[in-house]
């Protein structure tokens, strides 16, 4: 409705613009002035009236968004998201906090694990130590040292599976 004011009051400012330019060929000068004076304050109003319409429909809306944003739907709306944001952020948190405290676990266990086989290789060759110093009497000197030698070598290298078979071929060479 208020669209069609000022687009009748544009019409209107044009058509006595028109009016005043058909009047400035007469001999009349005071006439073409008046009425161009009115056709600008008509297209004026008409711009003015759209203006302020343009501007009540933006504050309107303004109005109405911020009315709808403190509203208690979008409030609870907001308040159930952040909610579930937290939740979301906890259940990462969790589940970081596990994988570190696993990979700690499987840390501590594999330290373990490697304190633990280097205290039985060393019981190991410490085993071998003393089989060897009771078979002394019964072995030649290059034999001893030989099976000394690869004792202590294996030792160093950790390699508990060369302990073991040397340990039984010590066992053999006792039988």
């Amino acid at each position: 409705m208020i669209i069609r004011i000022a687009l009748l009051l544009l019409i209107c400012a044009f058509a006595v613009l028109g009016l005043a330019d058909i009047l400035k060929g007469l001999a009349s000068p005071y006439l073409p002035e008046f009425i161009t004076q009115l056709g600008l304050g008509l297209l004026f109003c008409a711009f003015a009236v759209l203006l302020i319409m343009g501007l009540l429909v933006i504050s309107k809306q303004i109005v109405q968004t911020i009315s709808t944003y403190f509203s208690n739907t979008q409030r609870g709306q907001r308040r159930v998201l952040f909610i579930q944001t937290k939740q979301a952020e906890l259940k990462q948190l969790f589940y970081c906090r596990a994988l570190r405290i696993h990979y700690l676990h499987e840390l501590t266990k594999q330290q373990l694990l490697r304190r633990n086989d280097r205290q039985h290789l060393a019981a190991l060759s410490k085993a071998i130590d003393q089989d060897l110093k009771a078979l002394k009497n019964r072995l030649s000197t290059s034999t001893l040292k030989q099976l000394q030698q690869e004792n202590r070598c294996y030792h160093q290298q950790q390699d508990s599976a060369a302990l073991l078979q040397l340990q039984q071929k010590i066992t053999t060479l006792t039988s």
